[in-house]
């Protein structure tokens, strides 16, 4: 075949320059984890570097998005109090630039505060269309079609799929009449003699459009937001997937963006993606509509003074982004105070008060926000017992491990997206339950075998033959799980077993992926140093990790552990359970001056944040001397249990039995509201937040500073769980403020593709974010306020100051205004909030 005429400029370095510019456009898209371990994070993350407020406009350009809610969703906010009033008159005073600007008089009893308010909560507010992905072309949304089929995992591969994305979509795409069809004609060589290489072919359309180096990456960028959701994907598959989830399809983003480049040029879609439609803003209406709002003439400005028709020019020019932050900037501000001044009363009662008697039991909880609710409900349901206290930690206990499942066809990283695992771990049965485990192994094998079999017959030649075979045992199923969905639920583990009951992390053995007892003894010691637990522990301490339960829920892994890789963090619970009762471990905690009680015994278990249960692991192994200990916290556990459940569905404005039937249900949209709510994140020592109701809104990591002499500790959390804590925060965000297009959208109307990710309808671009159910109610109105994470620590100013300083994202994140931080002197127990250069401290 012969080969286009290629531009000879494009030599060895121009190759090098073009793909320099493709990865420097790659950093603006969000990496996107496949649903089996679902990752939160920041779509824009690749904009961190800017200002938050000039990230948003930026975002919104590039993908078509919303900057903000809907001003009619931010007065409903307001107006059911979930935005103080105070902190949006702070907010109010704030944007305009102080109490002197603000209050610049327009007419007796008439200022610029005033101005503002009106527009921002009484004028009349023009119809909003409800937000919408920006539609794919037929060239573009065809090419999505053949990627799906690229990488679908159920399906049987495209041919030529071992020459990865590019080459083999070129092959079908050449083949496909379809696009023949929407082809210019005079374009169709372009497609049938394009070079076998993608950095080529996209060297090629660049030139063909006349696109200047210095534009390159721009250019780029926009090929990727024309399909941003594969983007993303393709993003996690070049810089975070392993060998076996690539399954040999080779899909790199230079492959993404020859393919748009060249299906968009052959079919006369020259443009990059277009640009986000600019809101109306009629100035001279939002004049009108103030004057008239205020009785006064039209001409009136025309006899202000120059500072007042300047001010009233700016009240007017604020667009829907502009009036949009102010509400954000009310609702943060509303944590910022009330939470400071709550932790500041704490911080001064706690320093009069220490207490150091040694409580009944301690349990060390993830620090996810579904945490404090249960954490809040066992301390007051274990008063009566002698005292429980409570703790936060990272739910993957500090164990950078890769868990092999004896289920599952390749090791499950336990951990953080952050790090890599040190160590393989393996499930092997518990001691003298062999027999039993190769029961339920066995039984589980079959479950999973046959539903792979109905799976691959649902697409299959073979569908309606097994459809008519297998019908109506899978309406007598279907039928149960939606009359009965909890007794199904029983009965079928009933047939399947309780895996966990005689399957474990093997936290020991002789073979070369074992964890080195220096190992052992160092993670031991790091929860010790960054929960500031005192060695004085109690009788029983219980590691609690935790999951979700859902039935036929794309989404699933979202509501287990962010810190396990989006899996449940039973398994790092038990092995760091088992590390710690490891008689060397605690001989080597002793000779580094940390010796634990005797009597202690460490206990792991799993928090079903969807069912407020708790299920501990391992109890026979638990000494018949604290069987009285253990019966005792069963009993608290249980009152808590059930104390919580009815809290959360008072949220829910459900039964709380039927939020147990939800957990079951195949048709359940909202079996809980997940991280929802969240806010805040503090660092500090439980009696700081003990008294609070923090409403499951703060992420909670315990820290004690007078036992970090070095800052060690709090650097570990700063640069490590709190950075998970932003990206969650920033997913719930942005998914609220535009959820067509940095979320999922709508769960009834998705379809999962590939067994990796969900797509509206029959197909197109990947969804990103999370469902609509999970952030609104069904009337419409948000049920998460979207606003930044603010971090609380109690810890001296100069020690975070220098924390800060001494690594770039965090710099980032704190300067250029992606969270709040606010630290509480423990000196003088004030909050300070650290706003961009400088510290100030909260003003009441």
């Amino acid at each position: 075949m012969a080969t286009l005429a290629f531009n000879p400029m494009l030599d060895t370095g121009a190759q090098a320059d073009l793909a320099a510019h493709v990865d420097e456009a790659a950093r603006a898209i969000a990496p996107l984890w496949p649903l089996e371990s679902a990752i939160a994070v920041n779509p824009l993350s690749g904009f961190e570097h800017m200002p938050f407020e000039a990230a948003l406009r930026e975002g919104a350009e590039l993908f078509g998005a919303r900057t903000t809610l809907p001003l009619a969703q931010w007065r409903t906010l307001h107006a059911e109090g979930r935005i103080d009033d105070i902190a949006l008159r702070k907010a109010i005073v704030a944007t305009l630039g102080g109490l002197d600007p603000a209050f610049i008089l327009f007419g007796p009893d008439l200022n610029a505060f005033a101005l503002l308010r009106a527009r921002l909560v009484d004028l009349p507010l023009a119809a909003t269309p409800a937000p919408a992905r920006r539609p794919l072309t037929p060239a573009i949304a065809l090419l999505a079609r053949w990627i799906g089929c690229f990488l679908d995992r159920a399906a049987p591969p495209l041919a030529g799929r071992e020459d990865g994305l590019y080459r083999c979509l070129l092959a079908a795409l050449r083949a496909d009449p379809a696009l023949r069809a929407l082809a210019v004609r005079e374009r169709l060589r372009v497609l049938d003699l394009a070079p076998e290489t993608p950095l080529a072919t996209l060297g090629l359309i660049l030139d063909r459009q006349a696109i200047a180096p210095a534009a390159a990456a721009d250019h780029v960028r926009r090929l990727f937001a024309r399909l941003p959701g594969w983007a993303a994907h393709l993003r996690w598959r070049t810089a975070h997937a392993e060998p076996h989830q690539i399954g040999g399809a080779q899909a790199e983003m230079i492959d993404l963006a020859a393919l748009i480049a060249l299906v968009g040029f052959v079919c006369g879609e020259d443009q990059s993606a277009p640009a986000a439609p600019a809101a109306d803003h009629d100035e001279a209406a939002v004049a009108r509509d103030l004057l008239t709002h205020w009785n006064l003439a039209a001409d009136a400005p025309a006899g202000w003074d120059e500072p007042a028709r300047q001010s009233f020019a700016r009240i007017v020019g604020m667009d829907e982004t502009a009036l949009g932050l102010v509400f954000q900037q009310a609702a943060e501000r509303g944590v910022i105070d009330s939470l400071g001044h709550a932790l500041e009363a704490r911080s001064a009662a706690c320093a009069a008060n220490a207490d150091t008697a040694r409580a009944a039991a301690q349990l060390v909880f993830c620090i996810d926000v579904r945490s404090e609710p249960m954490r809040r409900a066992i301390e007051a349901a274990g008063s009566e017992e002698g005292g429980f206290e409570t703790y936060g930690y990272a739910g993957f206990f500090g164990l950078p491990i890769a868990l092999q499942p004896v289920l599952g066809p390749a090791p499950r990283k336990q951990l953080p997206v952050l790090l890599s695992p040190a160590h393989h771990v393996a499930e092997a049965p518990l001691p003298g339950r062999t027999s039993e485990a190769e029961d339920v192994v066995t039984r589980q094998a079959c479950a999973h075998r046959a539903q792979g079999m109905l799976d691959a017959t649902k697409s299959g030649a073979t569908g309606f033959a097994a459809a008519e075979a297998l019908g109506p045992l899978a309406a007598v199923a279907l039928l149960a799980r939606t009359l009965a969905p909890r007794l199904a639920e029983r009965l079928a583990r009933g047939v399947l077993g309780h895996a966990h009951e005689v399957l474990a992390p093997l936290a020991s053995n002789d073979d070369e992926s074992a964890i080195p007892l220096a190992d052992k003894v160092g993670y031991a010691r790091g929860m010790f140093k960054l929960t500031g637990l005192p060695a004085a522990t109690a009788r029983l301490v219980v590691l609690v990790g935790h999951g979700g339960s859902t039935t036929n829920n794309a989404f699933a892994a979202s509501l287990d552990c962010g810190a396990c890789g989006g899996h449940p963090g039973g398994p790092n619970a038990r092995l760091m359970a088992a590390i710690l009762n490891d008689p060397a471990v605690r001989r080597g905690l002793a000779e580094d001056g940390l010796t634990l009680p005797e009597d202690t015994v460490f206990l792991a278990a799993q928090h079903d944040t969807t069912r407020d249960e708790i299920t501990l692991f391992d109890r026979d192994a638990v000494p018949q001397s604290h069987r009285g200990d253990l019966a005792a916290l069963e009993g608290t556990l249980r009152a808590a249990g059930r104390a919580a459940l009815d809290a959360r569905a008072g949220k829910l404005a459900r039964p709380a039995d039927d939020l147990l039937a939800g957990a079951a249900h195949w048709g359940e949209v909202r079996p809980e509201w997940g991280l929802s709510g969240n806010a805040a994140f503090i660092v500090g020592p439980r009696r700081l937040t003990a008294p609070l109701d923090l409403d499951g809104a703060a992420f909670l990591h315990s820290y004690d500073w007078q036992a970090d002499k070095d800052g060690s500790a709090l650097t570990a959390i700063l640069t490590a769980p709190m950075i998970v804590a932003q990206w969650i925060n920033c997913q719930y965000l942005f998914s609220t403020i535009d959820n067509a297009v940095y979320g999922a959208g709508d769960k009834v109307t998705q379809n999962v593709i590939g067994g990796f990710g969900v797509v509206q309808g029959n197909g197109g671009d990947l969804c990103t974010g999370l469902p609509r159910q999970s952030l609104f109610r069904d009337d419409g109105t948000p049920f998460h306020v979207p606003r930044r994470l603010t971090v609380f620590v109690e810890a001296p100013l100069r020690r975070v100051e220098e924390i800060v300083f001494a690594h770039d994202n965090l710099v980032q994140l704190v300067e250029n205004g992606w969270i709040n931080l606010v630290v509480i002197d423990p000196w003088k127990h004030r909050a300070h909030h650290w706003q961009r250069e400088r510290w100030v401290p909260r003003v009441c």
